[in-house]
């Protein structure tokens, strides 16, 4: 079976960055803009690392995008009112900082045109290299339908549940489901989520509760202190967050519609989604009605903040400066190793472009 990721030089990320400012040199500004090269780091650890040695709050920092950890991946990221000289002479490992620039603004989610990825596939024998290179030519004549990546879920696919039940405002059910649901978790956190699941006891789950679980430790603490108070205990989550839910949701509705529908633009549904102007319409209120909602239910009376008003997706995209190259597999002897470079916008997952090769 072919392998991505076994080192992890072997997925590279490099942001194609969009903002753009005109400064003049000797400009004062507040923000100070730098790339962040890092390797097998999650990113808000590594700016955690960065906050820490600066003696600075994290909220300092600004990005663009989220980068998988098991990578070496390239970003922009802005810190307020550090000076460069502090900047240049961290010194972490697998943390590399270069590219400073002075600018007025600071960096937010979405402030890039795309990623472009260095990927190397390993382990590959005679027949699925047949099959690899036949899909690459398929997917850079006909692009590859743009699904929402398992990322977007979680590492234990309760993301768009926790945000139907928070649409649904049942809001005792999206705790539980993020409290309770278990996945690809160390055993440890397996075991807390089951016991909790069995005995529904807060103050027993709480001992046991894996310290880094910072968010189920804080639902926990406030459902202790006021039961039942599930909406109460949400709010204590980050906002961010917490429409987090809502997006994935949304992304789990939109993956489903793309499945059945040839349509080029799909509707990602919120409170302002006008089906009308879609030809799936009637697909799509089917979808929707089987999952017991509607686009209004995105306008959410019990956590207004969190309210969607939807937007739109292509459903096809084609990956630019789509190259690759079979080579000899230097650590997997006798097998074959494919090295591909493309650039795809932002929004679009590298992961569902691989599954495209290896069907």
């Amino acid at each position: 079976m072919p392998r991505i990721k076994q080192i992890p030089e072997d997925f590279i990320v490099k942001e194609i960055f969009e903002k753009q400012q005109g400064i003049s040199k000797g400009e004062k500004g507040f923000y100070v803009w730098f790339t962040l090269r890092k390797k097998n780091w999650d990113l808000f650890r590594a700016l955690k690392i960065l906050s820490k040695k600066l003696g600075v709050s994290i909220k300092r920092f600004g990005y663009a995008g989220v980068k998988d950890k098991r990578a070496v991946t390239y970003q922009k990221i802005s810190v307020w009112n550090v000076p460069v000289d502090r900047l240049r002479g961290l010194k972490i490992r697998d943390i590399g900082l270069s590219d400073f620039e002075i600018c007025r603004e600071r960096i937010n989610l979405g402030d890039l045109k795309g990623n472009r990825f260095e990927i190397t596939i390993r382990d590959i024998d005679d027949k699925e290299r047949d099959r690899i290179e036949k899909n690459l030519e398929t997917v850079k004549k006909q692009g590859f339908v743009n699904y929402f990546g398992s990322q977007r879920f979680g590492m234990r696919n309760n993301t768009h549940l926790v945000g139907k039940a928070v649409l649904k405002n049942n809001l005792k059910e999206a705790v539980w489901i993020y409290l309770t649901k278990d996945g690809e978790e160390k055993e440890g956190t397996r075991k807390f989520r089951e016991n909790l699941r069995k005995t529904k006891d807060f103050s027993s789950a709480l001992k046991e509760c894996p310290k880094n679980m910072k968010n189920e430790i804080v639902l926990m603490n406030h459902l202790i202190k006021k039961p039942n108070d599930y909406a109460g205990a949400l709010r204590k989550l980050p906002k961010k967050f917490r429409r987090m839910f809502v997006h994935a949701y949304q992304s789990y509705l939109w993956n489903e519609i793309a499945k059945k529908s040839d349509e080029k633009t799909l509707p990602l549904i919120g409170f302002r989604t006008d089906l009308n102007k879609y030809k799936s319409k009637r697909l799509i209120e089917k979808i929707i009605a089987k999952e017991g909602i509607s686009a209004k239910d995105f306008l959410l009376k019990s956590m207004p903040e969190l309210s969607s008003e939807g937007a739109e997706r292509e459903r096809i995209v084609f990956p630019e400066g789509l190259e690759w190259e079979f080579r000899k597999d230097e650590l997997n002897q006798g097998k074959t190793k494919c090295s591909l470079e493309f650039s795809i916008p932002k929004g679009s997952y590298a992961t569902v472009l691989l599954e495209e090769l290896f069907k």
